[in-house]
């Protein structure tokens, strides 16, 4: 029998070759009917488990952070907020006390409902989260069996996967196949920030490989090779190897000086929220800070914090910058970075900072303490007019001391792309913000 191709989606580019690891994380096991006397007892049981599942997602978002991927650790986050979802929870309740459904497929069957309901919303973002339920409910079923995932070494195969399980098994995985998922899926995400070739979509068909099966994962052109000849593998094994020395040669020049291909030097700023996150990206030849999101180090602050709360917090991080650039955001807090003390707030961004002016005063003033020797630059969010800005300016200068800051406006709005040039007048610099604008002006 010659090889045969397996046509998918590509998720994230790379090819691979390697034996295949078929994957069920949460298998359905025997459905049983709870006796009356059996249900409260298996409700706590599913409960604990959603809680374990909870922990787990901490301990794998607290790795990524750790190991500087605060987007990915971000994605996972979600997970956690899901699996203490009370609503959830409660559905997860009422399958075993009201029917008599067994711990493993209420968790599958509450997931998957609330999974539907994300699904048919108009909101894409929210639509994306359905598989990540499905995986929350699919990680806590296995919890209530006592698995936890795993797999040896080589292309992990699947008819699914949530974000915490491709970061998760990334140290073994050389490739992901799926019978379902989605492109723009967050487990998709994870792979391609892993640098994990993917595809997606591959059906049914996927589903017929045997464990141990030599397999090819092209996530260039999309397709899994089962039984791949002697050419191919050769031709795949070239491929990797190539791909592995450019990125030794990559590791080796990443402190050079960057520049484009006919000359132009240009300057590589990293994005971090963490003292640990900056340390990495500088290992890795950033030239500085170009957004520093600083509602992200106080989203579970009981109330507006001090200026001593934030110096101590943002001094470790901006002290690695010395005469590099400091680009940081004010607090963009709303929507889904809302800390308690502003939940039931519906104003975002500065329209929320312009509501509390001493708090506003006190974050530009713990910014300037901090900063210290950079070259610091202050980006003011969800802006969308010039008199904004001059508010902001007047807060700045009366705390600056003799010390300089830049001020910038996030260009994020549909009032703010029609107001640029009367703002550009104010500010130092602007910064377009693709994805609130794109979502804004499109009415996504």
């Amino acid at each position: 029998m010659g090889e045969q191709i397996v046509h998918g989606v590509s998720a994230a580019p790379g090819i691979t070759i390697g034996h295949a690891v078929v994957l069920d994380l949460a298998p359905n096991g025997e459905a049983v009917t709870l006796s009356v006397a059996q249900r409260a007892g298996e409700a706590k049981r599913a409960a604990d488990a959603l809680g374990a599942a909870a922990s787990q997602l901490e301990g794998i978002a607290r790795d990524l952070r750790a190991a500087g991927r605060a987007a990915e650790a971000d994605i996972i986050e979600t997970g956690v907020l899901m699996a203490l979802d009370p609503e959830l929870s409660a559905r997860v309740e009422s399958l075993i006390v009201d029917l008599g459904v067994n711990p493993e497929a209420a968790l599958r069957e509450a997931a998957d409902q609330t999974a539907a309901e994300l699904a048919r919303l108009s909101d894409p973002t929210l639509a994306l989260r359905a598989d990540d339920v499905r995986s929350v409910g699919r990680r806590a079923a296995a919890c209530v069996a006592g698995a936890a995932p795993s797999a040896t070494e080589g292309v992990l195969i699947a008819r699914t996967l949530g974000p915490a399980d491709v970061a998760e098994l990334a140290p073994k995985a050389k490739g992901i196949a799926l019978a379902g998922g989605g492109v723009t899926a967050h487990a998709a995400i994870v792979a391609r920030s892993l640098g994990l070739p993917m595809v997606v979509g591959l059906g049914a068909e996927l589903l017929e490989i045997g464990d141990g099966e030599e397999v090819v994962v092209d996530g260039d052109r999309g397709i899994v090779v089962r039984l791949p000849d002697v050419e191919r593998i050769a031709l795949a094994r070239a491929e990797t190897e190539r791909r592995r020395l450019a990125r030794e040669v990559a590791v080796a020049r990443r402190l050079e000086p960057a520049q484009t291909r006919d000359g132009h030097r240009v300057r590589v700023l990293a994005n971090a929220s963490t003292a640990a996150e900056l340390h990495e990206a500088m290992e890795q030849g950033a030239e500085g800070v170009g957004l520093l999101r600083s509602e992200l180090l106080f989203l579970e602050a009981p109330a507006w914090p001090t200026f001593e709360e934030q110096v101590r917090v943002l001094r470790p991080v901006l002290s690695h910058l010395q005469g590099q650039t400091a680009t940081v955001r004010l607090f963009d807090f709303g929507g889904d970075k809302t800390p308690p003390f502003l939940r039931g707030s519906t104003a975002r961004g500065i329209d929320l900072l312009l509501e509390a002016p001493q708090a506003l005063q006190t974050q530009l003033a713990a910014i300037v303490e901090a900063g210290g020797d950079t070259n610091l630059r202050v980006l003011v969010p969800m802006v969308t007019s010039a008199e904004q800005m001059q508010a902001v300016r007047g807060l700045l200068n009366a705390v600056l001391d003799g010390r300089r800051a830049q001020l910038g406006a996030m260009i994020e709005t549909p009032e703010a792309a029609g107001a640029a040039q009367a703002i550009s007048g104010v500010a130092d610099f602007l910064s377009i913000g693709t994805n609130d604008l794109t979502q804004l002006v499109l009415g996504l």
